[in-house]
């Protein structure tokens, strides 16, 4: 067997959280390194990716009961990319470099089921599980179903110094769209704007909120591209332009059952819908596999030309990953958010 001799390791889910997600929730166990069947490869991770939406699905009751809870023992699940090291399968060979959802593991068996080859024209291995992952595939995604970007648009971007939502501004300020982001914090903010591309940067924490949204959108929001959800789209509503869409990408605010996102806001939001023909849509990369080949083409111009810059922070260690999730929600940092478990391949470093 091709693999490298190391301490194969997996993260399970140990208990349900009970309220905001903590470290001591995971177990860092031992793994027995799977065998291969005919059809299928063994992938040794390189990295793992740590997104926001898993703690909907390490919940007790996920999506408030509509769908059965982790078992506690369970593998926690999530995107990975890696090297093939061993293969049954004539359509990847040992060294191919991939991205699936391998999950929180050293090593995972597929049979390339949902795993995408890396594009070395992407930049960085990390980026695989960012800018040229899923986060910026799901931008590009959302970016499509609003139409795509017609110069002179207002874009407002909830959640914008995260993974999907710096990925969509900076294809909003590629495009020729005007892009307003809101983050939380004047050192995100100022991230935004000298780093991402957004015209405007708005902070959420600061007590002049609404009048800093007043000033940014004098016309309001074409396209409010929501990547929290809760409270914040209230507040959003009379900011919005007559006949604008609301683009549902994700609930941030509400994985974690803050008491918060509990109260009804949905007054608010249905008198803009009423009296100003604001449309709301969710979306979702699944099914749309048919736009990467054009979404890599755009996203590998940005970066060779360098309109468009990456964010990704790297923590080391498998035993990390429950510490940068639990991050994700206490102290969030800018960009992509990935953990180092593996070694690069020779010639990679």
């Amino acid at each position: 067997m091709s693999t490298p001799k190391q301490t194969a390791q997996k993260v399970t889910l140990r208990h349900h959280p009970d309220g905001p997600v903590r470290p001591s929730d995971f177990a860092v166990e031992e793994q027995v390194i799977p065998a291969v069947g005919e059809g299928e490869f063994l992938v040794r991770a390189i990295y793992i990716s740590v997104d926001p939406m898993l703690r909907l699905f390490i919940d007790p009751a996920p999506l408030g009961g509509g769908m059965p809870p982790m078992p506690p023992g369970t593998t926690i699940p999530g995107p990975a990319v890696g090297e093939v090291v061993e293969s049954r399968n004539p359509d990847y060979a040992v060294g191919d470099l991939v991205e699936g959802r391998f999950g929180w593991q050293h090593f995972a068996v597929s049979n390339g089921l949902g795993v995408q080859r890396v594009n070395p024209r992407l930049g960085p291995l990390e980026n695989a599980l960012g800018i040229g992952g899923l986060p910026g595939f799901t931008a590009y995604v959302g970016l499509h179903t609003a139409g795509g970007v017609k110069p002179g648009q207002t874009f407002l971007v909830s959640g914008a110094a995260g993974a999907v939502g710096s990925a969509a501004g900076a294809l909003i300020a590629a495009r020729g769209g005007r892009a307003v982001g809101i983050a939380g914090g004047a050192d995100k903010c100022r991230y935004l704007t000298e780093e991402i591309g957004y015209d405007v940067a708005v902070d959420r924490f600061a007590p002049d909120f609404l009048d800093q949204l007043a000033k940014a959108l004098p016309d309001g929001a074409n396209v409010y591209f929501d990547n929290v959800g809760g409270p914040l789209l209230a507040a959003i509503a009379p900011f919005l332009a007559r006949g604008s869409l609301v683009l549902v990408c994700g609930l941030m605010s509400q994985y974690q059952g803050d008491e918060a996102a509990t109260v009804d806001n949905l007054p608010e939001v249905l008198r803009a819908v009423m009296f100003k023909g604001v449309r709301i849509q969710g979306f979702t990369q699944l099914g749309q596999d048919a736009l990467r080949p054009a979404f890599e083409e755009e996203l590998a111009e940005l970066l060779a030309t360098g309109r468009m810059k990456v964010a990704v922070h790297v923590e080391e260690g498998i035993e990390r990953l429950p510490y940068a999730l639990a991050g994700l929600f206490e102290k969030s940092v800018p960009g992509k958010v990935v953990v180092r478990v593996g070694s690069l391949p020779q010639g990679k470093e």
